[in-house]
């Protein structure tokens, strides 16, 4: 972890503090990116720090890449926050902002030591019933990422955060009963998960890790270090120059997958919406053709006769093949007219 060069913050007040903590994650966000309020980004940090270092502490047991992971976080954050569409859901964006780029530490921390081992000497996963319980709080973190929103939402603000459901709801918008059945959703979603992985944990195994603290705390020196980053950051300054060169890449790394990501997705909706202009442009041509075919093959007239279309015989006549009509009005009954020329129901040829 790289601190960078000191930047002289002034004192604030205790009241101005208080008033920073009660506001929401899109007012922090608003005063960060438009007022250039560098104490905005620092309460957002302090407040989700934990939740951050908490899943970057899991997947990573290097303490060290564990605060590359937390920075290079709070650093995308700075590139990303201000295009935030739903920044009342904060929490679980970092949520897997945090999970994604621990993994991206990971695995390049495995192949620096992939040369010095021997693939037989590679340690092997722990059972189940040998996963103490960070490893199994760490295999949750990947599977509740892998999650719809809607389902990982609740888990990661009342069982991550430690917010209340009552809580979680108002933050949300949601109702608390709504909070109640999705977090019970959520439990059984990742019950099945984790079955398909070869780890069979009931519900209450689950409930049980989850009641252990997830949030992790973070040092004043970590909480500073990467709030003047992301501060100098903001500001222009470029990444290389304020963190090291792991924190940079990783952070550069991750904007790209998520640049990548995001235009995947819009040619894929521009497709999708494509596909179902041209099916409903069909429809709307076919049907006049097909309303103009049923015409031709059945002639309506008024009192509700109807008398068939005409197809040739096979001695050159025209037959009447409808053959079935409503006795009013004179109309031909139940039997079939056959003539050499179109004459009027009822008429000798």
């Amino acid at each position: 972890m790289t601190t960078g060069p000191t930047v002289a913050v002034p004192p604030r007040g205790e009241a101005d503090q208080r008033a920073l903590v009660a506001l929401s994650d899109g007012d922090l966000l608003t005063r960060f990116f438009q007022a250039k309020e560098d104490a905005a980004f620092s309460t957002l940090v302090a407040r989700h720090g934990p939740l951050v270092f908490g899943v970057c502490r899991r997947i990573l047991p290097d303490a060290n890449d564990a605060e590359d992971a937390f920075q290079a976080t709070f650093l995308v954050l700075v590139r990303k926050g201000a295009t935030l569409r739903e920044p009342e859901r904060l929490s679980n964006w970092l949520y897997g902002v945090a999970t994604r780029t621990a993994r991206k530490v990971r695995s390049k921390a495995a192949l620096r030591i992939k040369s010095e081992r021997q693939a037989g000497e590679m340690p092997t996963k722990p059972a189940v019933s040998q996963m103490t319980y960070d490893d199994l709080q760490a295999v949750l973190d990947e599977e509740i990422s892998q999650l719809p929103e809607k389902y990982a939402l609740p888990l990661v603000l009342c069982y991550l955060e430690g917010k209340t459901n009552a809580q979680a709801a108002a933050q949300l918008g949601w109702p608390e009963g709504s909070i109640s059945r999705r977090l019970s959703r959520a439990r059984e979603l990742l019950r099945s998960r984790l079955a398909k992985r070869g780890m069979a944990m009931s519900v209450a195994l689950i409930a049980a890790v989850f009641a252990r603290p997830a949030a992790v705390a973070v040092s004043k020196e970590l909480l500073a270090s990467t709030t003047r980053a992301a501060t100098l950051v903001a500001e222009g300054a470029d990444l290389h120059d304020v963190v090291s060169p792991t924190v940079a890449k990783t952070t550069q790394d991750i904007l790209a997958s998520m640049s990548a990501a995001s235009k995947f997705a819009v040619p894929t909706v521009v497709i999708v919406a494509s596909v179902l202009l041209i099916l409903t442009t069909g429809v709307w041509q076919l049907a006049p053709a097909a309303a103009h075919a049923a015409s031709n093959m059945f002639h309506f007239t008024r009192g509700g006769g109807v008398h068939g279309s005409m197809r040739p015989g096979s001695a050159g006549q025209a037959t009447d093949v409808a053959g079935t009509a409503s006795v009013s009005d004179g109309a031909c009954g139940a039997a079939a007219c056959t003539t050499t020329t179109p004459a009027p129901c009822g008429t000798a040829p």
